[in-house]
């Protein structure tokens, strides 16, 4: 996967594998020691399945929980253009509003204010900023009351990679 923002910068290439596709989208594996790069240099990405959603202005990082680093089982889901596949490659343009949940914690929006900086900022179209805005009130009300895909459809994708 390699992300980049509205101005054309690089923002993140993260290697993964490609598990396979149901209903709800693409699956995707970041094992563990996999290297992401970003402009202000590599670091170890968290081990989790990415759902990329067919059509759709966001993806979905589900990271499990692990005893070892103490680390909770989370839901992170990036607010972007719609994902193009270019082969192997998956790519998309970060908008930089971001959602995040915890266990069965509260939703978080994330980067908000960021967002809204960089939509002026970067001239975002108006059509642009409003569906992200959308997006986001729709993958946060489906995160709150556990809607597909975030109903525990992932799991099954686990089997495969545990």
């Amino acid at each position: 996967m390699v992300s980049t923002k509205w101005n054309g910068d690089f923002h993140r290439r993260t290697p993964s594998l490609e598990l396979g596709s149901d209903a709800t989208g693409t699956w995707l594996w970041i094992p563990q020691g996999t290297v992401a790069e970003t402009p202000s240099g590599p670091y170890n990405a968290l081990p989790g399945l990415r759902l990329i959603p067919v059509g759709q202005m966001w993806s979905a990082y589900f990271v499990p929980s692990s005893p070892v680093g103490r680390r909770p089982a989370s839901v992170y889901v990036d607010i972007s253009t719609p994902i193009r596949r270019n082969g192997e490659l998956f790519e998309f343009v970060d908008l930089d509003l971001d959602l995040e949940q915890v266990e069965t914690g509260p939703v978080k929006v994330l980067d908000r204010e960021e967002f809204l900086e960089r939509s002026q900022a970067w001239s975002y179209p108006t059509k642009l900023v409003t569906a992200a805005e959308e997006t986001c009130a729709s993958v946060e009300a489906a995160l709150s009351d556990g809607s597909s895909p975030f109903d525990g459809t992932y799991v099954s994708w686990w089997l495969l990679v545990s």
